[in-house]
């Protein structure tokens, strides 16, 4: 797996749209020598090289930040940027465990992104987006290491200075980046 990141000088969805695409375009190009192929979607709306069904990928872009994930392998990504946690959202999506360790945190708010960011990247590797129960996909964080996960998959997390927060999930048989490759758009 290959991850890419943009930052932008605005927060405007659209541009962060582009700029998520741009990166899919350049890690297309860099790693398969290719143009960007057609892109289709799948019922649930996940994207896919119709031609291609080799490559996969995965977007996400959040105030001022774009990321890419592109592998050989299933794989989900979401970045999101920390701000207040919605107790409501923490109350529907989170275990008791989850929700006790986000209440307790020092940094509640950061907390509750690195978890909601792993659980975002899980469903996204699904492919299946958030009609997934996700209650029930439950994490455990130590420090900067994720410590339970749901099995069968790999999990990775980076906080950049901007004050965003990073996910990676990746099949088992998948190598997790060191860190991002930030790219200017």
């Amino acid at each position: 797996m290959r991850l890419f990141t943009a930052q932008l000088p605005t927060h405007e969805k659209s541009l962060e749209h582009a700029a998520a695409y741009a990166l899919l375009t350049h890690a297309v190009e860099v790693i398969y020598q290719m143009p960007l192929p057609d892109i289709a979607r799948d019922s649930h709306g996940k994207p896919y090289f119709p031609a291609h069904p080799e490559i996969c990928f995965n977007l996400s872009h959040c105030r001022g930040l774009a990321a890419c994930g592109i592998s050989d392998d299933v794989l989900g990504v979401d970045c999101e940027f920390i701000r207040p946690l919605r107790p409501g959202v923490l109350h529907r999506s989170f275990s008791p465990d989850e929700s006790r360790f986000v209440l307790e945190s020092p940094v509640p708010d950061e907390s509750f992104f690195r978890l909601w960011t792993l659980k975002e990247s899980f469903v996204k590797a699904l492919g299946i987006g958030i009609s997934y129960p996700l209650h029930t996909a439950v994490f455990a964080l130590d420090g900067e290491t994720v410590t339970a996960h749901p099995d069968g998959w790999q999990f990775w997390q980076f906080r950049l200075e901007s004050g965003h927060v990073v996910s990676c999930c990746v099949s088992p048989g998948d190598t997790l980046p060191a860190f991002p490759e930030h790219i200017a758009i």
